[in-house]
């Protein structure tokens, strides 16, 4: 209950330590507004991550704040929490805010296939809502001609096809997909598939953890010795994907090589799994080490004002925050929603990923994505990521995912790891 209202104070308009001066150069000044300019924001809960609802508001606030935005009353966030984001309550919630609240932009966490099911909310009331979430989902024809609805994601899509066309390039044509059930349940599994076949490769099996399956990585480590596969990628998170890369290592043949989601590094993740982390190879879309300037001061204030460091979704969070902040700058002081949803749809910037623009075709987020190999320094006994590369990401709506583009669904509603 402590943590509940803990996390709503953090939401609210009071948090003293995130209302600072702007922390990234060159962000254009909004005019001063006659009256506050409302963004609401749908806030999730999670039980499994329960760290990255927190993560995300911070970095938001942090972003959206520019030139003490929310201080000078320019910018007030109206928070909705909106539970595990079900279709029923995240309508009812975004209908609060628009109607209720009268925000001027929304901003949530929530899961495609559910935003799809009252989109025409957003363009009834002309108000641009910016979808945020790890990237999941293949956004689908009706979700990208709303020219309200705008997506900041995690693009996870987007990197298991890059882990796909890589592994089966440098390692061999013969892939292993080791999932679970929820896992599996999400665009992200096809994607590394296509990734593979592009390379002209194939995966030879992909073996699916059931609900509540006993011995199951003794099992699939099993299965991978009797295949011989060229590598394995593993799409498992939290403590399923630990256990597997723990007693895989245990298993004694440790040359296969494993490769896997950004979310498996990120975060507190990385350092739990200790030296059974190293060689562990993803492709993730933000690294805390990257040298970029913008991202230099973006984990540079986000431990100044949190005391802790970012993680994944403090970056989305923060990447929100400033595009909305740079889209009102933009909108010269025409702050209806027609003028805002085509000031977010010509925007360009660079943010702490990189890069940053958004496709006015889909109101997708173009940003980079970096080749990650994790070490394991000896000395600290801590896992460390290191960048290999950065390469730009195949785009959302590629002729390759064209099979994706249809209302045939696995029925999972939950934002990835929002559960």
């Amino acid at each position: 209950m402590n943590n509940r209202r803990n996390f709503l104070k953090i939401l609210g308009t009071g948090f003293a330590a995130a209302s600072a001066s702007p922390i990234m150069a060159g962000v254009t000044k909004m005019k001063t507004p006659k009256q506050t300019i409302k963004v609401g924001v749908l806030s999730p809960q999670s039980n499994l991550n329960p760290h990255y609802p927190y993560s995300f508001m911070n970095g938001f606030r942090l972003g959206i704040d520019q030139n003490k935005a929310i201080k000078k009353q320019h910018i007030e966030i109206v928070n909705e929490p909106n539970g595990y984001g079900t279709p029923f309550i995240s309508k009812q919630n975004a209908e609060k805010l628009l109607y209720e609240n009268g925000v001027d932009l929304m901003v949530g966490i929530l899961g495609n296939e559910v935003v799809g099911q009252f989109e025409g909310l957003f363009s009834k009331k002309q108000v641009p809502f910016v979808v945020c979430n790890a990237g999941e989902y293949f956004p689908i024809k009706p979700l990208r001609d709303n020219p309200y609805l705008f997506f900041n994601t995690l693009n996870l899509c987007q990197s298991a096809y890059a882990t796909g066309q890589y592994a089966a390039s440098q390692y061999g044509k013969r892939g292993f997909i080791v999932t679970s059930l929820y896992d599996s349940g999400y665009d992200s599994l096809y994607s590394f598939t296509r990734g593979v076949e592009t390379s002209n490769g194939v995966v030879e099996e992909t073996l699916v953890m059931k609900m509540n399956e006993k011995d199951f990585a003794a099992k699939a480590i099993a299965r991978i010795k009797e295949i011989t596969p060229d590598y394995v990628y593993i799409l498992l998170s939290g403590d399923q994907a630990r256990d597997f890369i723990v007693q895989y290592n245990n298993s004694g043949d440790k040359t296969l090589p494993l490769l896997t989601t950004p979310f498996v590094t990120d975060g507190p993740n990385l350092p739990m799994l200790g030296q059974y982390a190293k060689n562990l190879e993803c492709f993730a879309p933000w690294e805390k080490s990257a040298g970029n300037r913008e991202n230099k001061e973006f984990c540079k204030r986000y431990m100044e004002t949190y005391r802790s460091e970012p993680d994944m979704f403090s970056a989305l969070g923060f990447e929100t925050g400033l595009m909305i902040y740079q889209a009102l700058a933009n909108a010269d002081g025409n702050y209806s929603g027609q003028a805002l949803s085509k000031s977010l749809a010509g925007l360009a910037m660079n943010s702490p990923r990189g890069e940053f623009a958004v496709d006015k075709e889909t109101g997708w987020t173009q940003t980079p994505l970096y080749r990650l190999n994790i070490g394991y320094n000896i000395l600290n006994a801590l896992p460390e990521a290191s960048i290999l590369d950065q390469q730009q990401p195949i785009h959302a709506v590629h002729s390759d995912f064209a099979l994706l583009d249809n209302s045939y669904r696995s029925g999972w509603l939950n934002p990835y790891l929002f559960v």
